[in-house]
């Protein structure tokens, strides 16, 4: 009995909770959870880059903090700078976002109404008034984006390929145009084929100019991925030109092939290639 009450008398539970003489448990029970909600308190906030809490009270310099309007962590402006994220000369006027997809969010929460839908239309098949015009407005987006890709007679071929159309040389019958339209108006476009289980191509993707840099193929792009991952599709290639293939590898999480799988596609499945391109390849996510 003598050692329980020593045992006690050390207990810090037993001590908060007034089971010691002499000791007033609300004082003790305010101490603890102070001492607990302080801890938490430090382990919040501060820079999201270097983790310091001291900021500049004054003036415009390294040390002044500025908070994202979206996320809202915080950033020195120095840390910013150091890791070429933002390089501020002064406070921004109006609303500042740490990063483009914070501004790609907030830009869509804005909107409480976008409308936003995807759609999947068979050119050849397309026999309503509604998917003839989504069409046109995709073959308008595929011109203004590319440079004209025409056959060896100089006839465009890209009506053929949004309509899925056959010529003597080219057969796009089994073409698809995926958009992705807002209040009824695309803004992102992809003609896409698939072959069989084994691969499906994507020889054209464009956004409106307008519409650039929000995020919209991203989400067109993932509703496609998702498509072929149902029907089971093993991988998708596309031809990238020189200057887009970091695009295509780093953001998007395709590799480029080797000569002979390019060869051994060229001579299985009837793709598209254009002048030099690259060939990528990505495997389709289950």
């Amino acid at each position: 009995m003598l050692q329980k009450e020593k045992f006690v008398e050390h207990n810090a539970n037993a001590v908060a909770a007034g089971r010691v003489a002499g000791v007033d448990p609300i004082e003790q029970i305010t101490k603890r959870c102070i001492r607990i909600v302080n801890t938490q308190v430090d382990e919040m906030g501060g820079c999201a880059l270097c983790r310091r809490h001291e900021f500049s009270r004054s003036g415009f310099g390294p040390r002044t903090v500025m908070l994202c309007d979206q996320c809202e962590k915080e950033f020195h402006v120095g840390c910013l700078r150091e890791h070429d994220m933002d390089d501020l000369k002064e406070v921004p006027k109006g609303k500042w976002f740490c990063c483009h997809d914070c501004k790609r969010i907030n830009s869509s929460l804005q909107n409480k109404d976008p409308d936003i839908k995807w759609r999947l239309i068979c050119g050849r098949r397309a026999s309503s008034i509604e998917a003839g015009s989504l069409l046109s407005q995709a073959l308008s987006i595929f011109h203004e984006q590319f440079d004209p890709i025409a056959d060896a007679a100089g006839r465009d071929l890209l009506p053929d390929m949004v309509h899925g159309k056959s010529t003597r040389e080219w057969d796009f019958g089994g073409m698809y145009c995926a958009i992705l339209t807002i209040s009824s108006q695309v803004v992102s476009a992809a003609a896409f084929r698939i072959f069989g289980k084994e691969v499906a191509e994507l020889p054209l993707v464009a956004t409106r100019s307008d519409c650039q840099g929000q995020g919209y193929f991203q989400t067109l792009f993932s509703c496609l991925e998702g498509l072929l991952g149902v029907l089971e599709v093993r991988s998708l290639v596309l031809p990238a030109a020189e200057g887009a293939e970091s695009i295509w590898t780093n953001k998007f999480g395709f590799n480029k092939v080797t000569q002979e799988q390019r060869n051994n596609f060229r001579r299985d499945y009837q793709m598209v290639t254009f002048q030099g391109t690259l060939m990528l390849q990505k495997l389709v996510p289950r």
